[in-house]
């Protein structure tokens, strides 16, 4: 028993001896391990730091110019700093929950960079160094034999003698994003769709429909702006990077008066424009067509009074006359352009001519749009109160429609710059 205790004690001691080397192989390869997955792990955090500015890609979100940029007035702004709804080439308050907290951080994202500026090189400062990468409103292949070349993106061109000099304006860029326009649906003011190579926004005093050659092409008036007043026109484009390509610039701008351009009339008392009929004064009450068209119609008969709105139904014409008759300004010959924006009974249209007058000659001219629903209906009526009404007659805008599918835009109701035109014309003609 003793000699198996020994043995035992003997072996004992060795098989510790085994257990602790062993442990402590164990303990260095488990360290040598952590150590050679820790360097793997670090190497693995190693990122690209690559300013984007330096790729040749289009601006980067971020750093769109704001209105800050432009040198535009502080009433821009409210008291954070931020831009309000209203600044931009459109002012539309209806905005989504998701467009409103979109517009925030976005204005959120412009603020940090302008803090992080130098005060000698703003984020637009920057942007003009990159425009040189992109080739916009290429005039090249300009035919110089003839007033008018259209380009292929459908551009019209035309040189300074098919205008007369209105004076050097400041240019900027627009497009139809939340920062721009606080709305993306690019609606003008004037109820058109905005079209590159073709819209513009301008002061009041330019009417909608207005033509005009800027940097050798020519533009049309179809928008307002909170900030552009004064020599100062917004041009469109489809994508904020081209707006923020073109930046900020003066230029020589003319009123177009070359082929296709609206006449402009003589405020002579002799003047041909004035109706031939027996009327002294012309008064004429729409919706966003006669928006459109004021230019043209004015063009044609300088002295009407023109109360057109956006979005206006017919059952505004009232209140719209019963204060002409208080202010004196509604004329022995009353155009009501109003049936495009819903249909309304022949018992309120009949109140808008009772509201008129017998001794007034009316003319009401219906509506075209194979998109309406109610356009039918509209005319159907107007037709009846025509009929019913020995001082009133019908100008059928229904059926030059259906014959010049050209004058219309994207919508089949709104007009192009031709279809305006044509618009004033036939009103003009039912008068004189």
């Amino acid at each position: 028993m003793k000699k198996i205790l020994e043995f035992i004690k003997a072996k004992f001691k060795i098989g510790l001896s085994i257990v602790v080397v062993a442990a402590l192989v164990m303990a260095c390869f488990s360290s040598v391990m952590k150590e050679q997955r820790k360097v793997t792990k670090d190497k693995g955090r190693v990122v690209s730091i690559t300013p984007l500015y330096e790729e040749p890609a289009m601006v980067p979100l971020y750093a769109r110019t704001p209105y800050e940029a432009l040198d535009l007035t502080l009433e821009a702004k409210d008291s954070s700093g931020f831009i309000n709804d209203g600044v931009g080439a459109y002012e539309d308050t209806s905005l989504t929950e998701r467009q409103k907290k979109d517009k925030e951080a976005l204005e959120k994202l412009l603020a940090e960079n302008l803090e992080n500026q130098s005060e000698e090189e703003s984020i637009g400062d920057a942007a003009k160094k990159r425009r040189s990468k992109y080739k916009l409103n290429s005039m090249n292949n300009i035919n110089t034999n003839t007033t008018v070349s259209v380009s292929a993106n459908g551009a019209v061109y035309a040189d300074a003698s098919s205008g007369s000099y209105l004076g050097k304006f400041i240019l900027t860029g627009y497009c139809p994003c939340v920062i721009c326009c606080g709305k993306t649906n690019g609606i003008t003011a004037s109820g058109r769709k905005a079209m590159p190579n073709h819209t513009i926004a301008a002061d009041k005093r330019f009417a909608f429909g207005t033509q005009m050659i800027i940097n050798g092409q020519v533009y049309t008036v179809d928008d307002r702006g909170g900030a552009i007043v004064g020599n100062h026109i917004d041009i469109y484009f489809n994508t904020h990077a081209e707006a923020l390509a073109f930046g900020k610039r003066t230029g020589d701008v003319y009123l177009y008066t070359g082929q296709n351009a609206p006449q402009v009339a003589s405020n002579d008392d002799n003047s041909d424009t004035t109706p031939s009929g027996d009327t002294s004064s012309v008064t004429l009450i729409g919706d966003s067509l006669t928006v459109g068209c004021t230019s043209a119609f004015q063009a044609l008969c300088p002295k009407a009074v023109i109360d057109g709105k956006v979005g206006r139904q017919m059952s505004a014409g009232a209140g719209i006359v019963s204060t002409m008759k208080s202010s004196g300004t509604l004329g022995n010959t009353v155009i009501i352009e109003l049936g495009t924006n819903g249909p309304f009974t022949q018992a309120d249209g009949q109140k808008l001519i009772d509201s008129i007058g017998s001794d007034k000659k009316i003319y009401w001219m219906n509506t075209y749009g194979p998109s309406l629903s109610w356009y039918s209906q509209v005319n159907s009526t107007i037709s009846a109160i025509c009929s019913a009404n020995s001082n009133v007659s019908l100008i059928n805008w229904e059926s030059i429609g259906l014959s010049h599918p050209e004058y219309f835009s994207g919508d089949g109701v709104h007009l192009t710059s031709a279809g305006y035109q044509a618009f004033a014309k036939a009103m003009y003609d039912a008068i004189k």
